[in-house]
């Protein structure tokens, strides 16, 4: 029998030097990965949308 885990689809983001450092500096601030502070920040903005 297979893996029955759903494959997370994967998104390409495409930041600019200035977007990049300030998500850089999120990311050190919250001791997370780019990608995971990316994640967190759409998972919160999606709750408080």
């Amino acid at each position: 029998m297979k893996n029955s885990k759903k494959k997370k689809a994967s998104l390409p983001v495409y930041l600019d030097e200035f977007e990049r450092e300030r998500l850089e500096k999120i990311a050190s601030d919250w001791g997370t990965s780019l990608s995971t502070t990316i994640k967190r920040l759409i998972r919160e903005r999606e709750i408080n949308y």
